[in-house]
């Protein structure tokens, strides 16, 4: 029996949770077709055979979480002329389009730490074993930067080549020599009575999107009211949050860009993440091209990640490709905020809770519905001056 176990989804995450199998034990199935969904980093990836042939066994129930590495199926009359082995971290067998989490780490460089359909490289096969891959990538890029931050080794963690996951990095650092405070505080957690658990994909793909943040950002945050009187009450506000933004980003066009390798990339189509709140965490999918799309195209678009988020998950292609992001915590509670930019992005738009407030109004004071914005962007890509016209453009935008 040949075995195909889980390979890395690019996502950083040392595991999936099988949502749909989408094969049987004693089906057939031609090699690329659709084998099976998880869910990984807030996103249901569809994972196919690498091998054509007869599904033996299944080693895993749906909901029930698989580690990368793990086996995942058992295949028997595979097709003739596939390699004995099955694809590891070298080699190109390994499924679709490379991707990337929608709070954006750039895996496309490294093609061990993605699921991709790459083209196989025949002396590559001949040339070494699988094993012979294994101490030049030791862990995903995520993984391995959590590991420079931490102070940890991964060639003293990893075994026989063996990949070395997220949870070993902490529990190494975890290990290692720290302060008294640190040390005391730890037991206190342990012994409280409160019972642990486990994090799901999407929250513990939102911790790593902050961890990111938090280390690679140079943050900036502006805050104003916007005067919504004019149409407060007769129209969406998250639609007129979103044309708004739209009319920003066209006039300073540095804030809808993307941030790599020291260089700022501007974007043509603004393409914005929309924050959704869920039980099961922060999921992030795209509007794309918004100026391109109709009021009404707009809001069903919302609607329908809503309910996704809530009910199935967000397919992974919609949750990457954003180029600005944008918050709307107000819907909740909440003036202002100093939301976070997630990189490559370089901006987000956090919109508060609409308030009565005081204005002038041809020098006499009058109350007025408020729309609190709070801006945030990577200063090591974004000047103050335009921080502050993109602002002031989204205020004239949503004032009139």
């Amino acid at each position: 029996m040949k075995i195909f176990t889980l390979p890395d989804l690019g996502e950083g995450l040392p595991d999936a949770v099988v949502r749909e199998w989408h094969v049987s034990e004693g089906s057939s199935i031609a090699a690329h077709e659709s084998l099976v969904t998880v869910e990984t980093a807030k996103a249901l990836v569809e994972v196919p055979a690498p091998w054509g042939g007869r599904v033996e066994k299944l080693f895993a129930e749906v909901d029930e979480t698989v580690n990368v590495g793990d086996p995942l199926v058992g295949f028997t009359g595979t097709d003739e002329g596939e390699a004995e082995a099955q694809p590891g971290p070298g080699d190109s067998e390994a499924v679709p389009e490379p991707v990337q989490a929608a709070a954006g780490e750039g895996a496309r460089g490294d093609s061990g730490t993605v699921v991709g359909s790459l083209e196989r490289g025949e002396e590559v096969l001949e040339a070494e074993p699988q094993q012979a891959q294994g101490p030049r990538r030791l862990a995903t890029p995520s993984v391995r930067a959590l590991a420079r931050r931490l102070g940890v080794d991964l060639q003293r963690l990893s075994k026989d080549g063996a990949r070395v996951t997220a949870a070993q990095v902490c529990d190494a650092a975890g290990s290692q020599p720290q302060a008294p405070a640190e040390t005391a505080v730890k037991p206190a957690a342990a012994t409280a009575g409160e019972s642990a658990t486990a994090m799901s994909p999407a929250r513990r793909a939102m911790g790593l999107s902050m961890s990111r943040a938090r280390d690679q950002v140079a943050q900036i945050t502006l805050c104003d009211d916007a005067d919504i009187s004019n149409w407060w009450g007769s129209a969406p506000a998250l639609l007129r949050l979103i044309r708004a933004l739209q009319a920003a980003c066209i006039a300073e066009p540095n804030l809808n860009a993307l941030y790599r390798d020291d260089q700022l990339i501007p974007q043509e189509t603004v393409n914005i993440g929309l924050a959704v709140d869920s039980p099961r965490g922060l999921f992030v999918p795209v509007l794309r091209d918004v100026a391109a799309r109709s009021d009404d195209a707009l809001l069903q678009q919302v609607a329908d990640f809503k309910h996704q988020a809530r009910e199935t998950g967000i397919a992974q292609s919609d949750l990457q490709g954003g180029s600005i992001l944008l918050s709307n915590f107000g819907a909740i509670a909440g003036r202002y905020a100093t939301p976070l930019v997630l990189p490559p992005t370089v901006a987000i738009v956090g919109a508060g809770r609409v308030c009565q407030g005081v204005v002038v109004v041809d020098r006499w004071p009058a109350m007025r519905p408020l729309l609190p914005l709070s801006i945030s962007a990577d200063h090591r890509a974004v000047t103050g001056g335009e921080l502050a016209r993109f602002l002031q453009a989204m205020l004239q935008a949503l004032s009139g």
